[in-house]
């Protein structure tokens, strides 16, 4: 029988028994997935107004160059940056001149190094711009300090090239399995929170199982280059933390390095999400993941022998999306860096 047209009328009669699921991400048909997209608005009126920006959000005129779809320009750019890694500069300009005029560029970069910079600030936007900022305005204090010029050349002599390759092979492996992460993505860098109550509509956990424990590996050897301007910061040379060298600082257990920049509130902020205990698991095997519940179960403390515990699948993609542009914004600042002062691109 057809429900009167009446502006009271229920529009659907659920059983006293029904229990809604879990929000479940990355499906088209989830009803959450309305509740997200308003989120997501919030998110990015939020982040322009601590921008100091209009919370009128931009209106997008209708001749307006649409973007490339992140997983299309990927493919060119990984492309032209792999070439570029193996010294084959004149077809990097070749593919990054086939492909930039079509990928709706507002400023179409010139340069793979520009070309990367926008990408990867595309990749973190609206909130990951916010830590940039921040980041940015520790280089310009840190900029003046004396021994600034001496941190610069050891970047490129003795940082630039490992951090290079560190950050293309995160990038690899991220978009490898984008199909799982861009169930999160846009939730992650709207500022949106993923917990426990919402479960993944793809859960291909074997494409994913090492990358925290990799995305740990890599951010603890870059951060680095924050606690180099830290220390200068501080007004110390670049290479004297407050109590120990930056050769013995390299030579210690990743799962402290965050800590030399705790007290800068810019740096400490790009460091949110750096769980030793999440990494141990990833990296050693110790998740054991029930696809019925959704769940991840390990065992924290040394060596995997503490107490067991559990996270579901789509907050561990949310934490593993979190990591890897922490690593893009670090990466971001690299580049300037090196563009800015001629010295080795981290490419």
């Amino acid at each position: 029988m057809a429900a009167k047209e009446d502006a009271k009328a229920p529009i659907v009669n659920l059983h006293p028994s029904f229990v809604f699921p879990k929000a479940e991400i990355g499906s088209p048909f989830a009803f959450p997935s309305i509740e997200f997209g308003s989120d997501m608005v919030r998110a990015a009126i939020a982040a322009r107004v601590r921008s100091g920006l209009s919370p009128d959000l931009p209106k997008v005129a209708q001749d307006e160059p649409r973007r490339a779809r992140i997983t299309e320009e990927w493919d060119h750019l990984r492309a032209a940056w792999s070439l570029h890694r193996n010294g084959k500069v004149d077809l990097v300009e070749k593919r990054r001149a086939g492909f930039i005029p079509t990928a709706g560029y507002v400023d179409p970069p010139d340069t793979l190094a520009d070309w990367v910079f926008q990408f990867a600030q595309g990749l973190g936007a609206p909130c990951f711009d916010e830590h940039f900022e921040a980041l940015f305005q520790q280089l310009l204090i840190a900029k003046d300090k004396g021994d600034f010029g001496r941190f610069v050349k050891h970047f490129g002599d003795d940082m630039s090239s490992d951090h290079g390759r560190r950050h293309f092979e995160m990038a690899k492996a991220y978009f490898a399995a984008f199909s799982e992460f861009s169930q999160v993505h846009h939730l992650v860098t709207s500022g949106v929170p993923v917990g426990e109550e919402h479960a993944a509509a793809s859960t291909n956990f074997d494409a994913t199982r090492m990358f925290y424990g990799n995305a740990f590996e890599a951010f603890g050897a870059n951060v680095e280059f924050l606690v180099c301007l830290n220390n200068l910061v501080e007004d110390r040379p670049y290479d004297q933390l407050k109590n120990i060298t930056l050769s013995t600082y390299r030579q210690t257990d990743k799962a402290g390095r965050c800590n030399a920049i705790a007290d800068n509130v810019a740096m400490a902020a790009i460091c949110k999400e750096f769980d030793n205990q999440v990494r141990n698991a990833s990296h050693h095997g110790g998740m054991v993941f029930d696809r019925a519940s959704g769940v991840i179960q390990y065992r924290a403390g040394k060596g995997g022998q503490g107490d067991v515990r559990s996270m579901g699948y789509a907050a561990y993609l949310a934490r593993c999306t979190q990591l890897f542009v922490q690593l893009s914004v670090l990466m971001r600042l690299e580049i300037l860096v090196a563009n800015e002062y001629g010295v080795r691109l981290p490419l």
